[in-house]
């Protein structure tokens, strides 16, 4: 009889060592949260977005404005590019370099274009399309997985027919949704869908 108990005591005694070592083993339900906490938010810290650049030409200033709100609301900085020689007679020679897919020299107003992740390419829509110009500045730097965002300026023009250059001249960039910003109230909602106001 007292053999029978000694072996039910070291069966009790070792299922109770044993419940303890798993329970030891065991996150708490507070540490698995925590884990799944950590696991979910790596790809938010990896998603972090680097600074705003929102880079126009404008001829007449209404796309300089535009630019400039832009900014106002992501917190960018601004880059007005230029053409390096002023036009003898524009409306000729602009529309020339359109045609024939000229890439005129300009000038940028700002350091290093390769420190920004994300682009705003603003332009005036000239005969349907953006001026040459911008052709210009989207040959001469590499937007390779930048995120680069168009928007015009236009008396009639959306700014559809003049977004296949951003394609053709730079196709490793990754391009969001564009705006024809006649009306100076959609570019704060635009940008809210963009996920870009700061």
């Amino acid at each position: 009889m007292k053999a029978k108990k000694s072996i039910l005591l070291i069966a009790v005694i070792l299922v109770l060592a044993w419940a303890l070592a798993a329970c030891a083993g065991s996150p708490t339900a507070s540490e698995s949260r925590g884990e799944a906490d950590a696991s979910s938010a790596a790809p938010l810290a990896s998603q972090t977005a680097g600074d705003v650049l929102v880079a126009y030409f404008s001829h007449t200033g209404n796309t300089e404005a535009v630019a400039q709100q832009i900014a106002d609301l992501t917190g960018g900085t601004l880059a007005e590019i230029q053409r390096a020689e002023e036009y003898g007679n524009l409306q000729e020679e602009a529309q020339a370099e359109i045609s024939q897919g000229a890439f005129p020299e300009i000038t940028v107003s700002v350091d290093n274009v390769a420190d920004y992740d994300t682009v705003f390419v603003g332009y005036p829509i000239w005969w349907d399309e953006a001026p040459a110009m911008i052709a210009t500045f989207l040959h001469t730097y590499d937007f390779s997985g930048k995120t680069v965002i168009p928007f015009c300026t236009s008396a009639s023009d959306s700014i559809d027919n003049s977004l296949h250059i951003f394609s053709e001249l730079c196709p490793d960039a990754v391009l969001a949704e564009g705006l024809t910003a006649n009306d100076t109230e959609e570019i704060e909602p635009w940008l809210q869908r963009l996920g870009l106001l700061a």
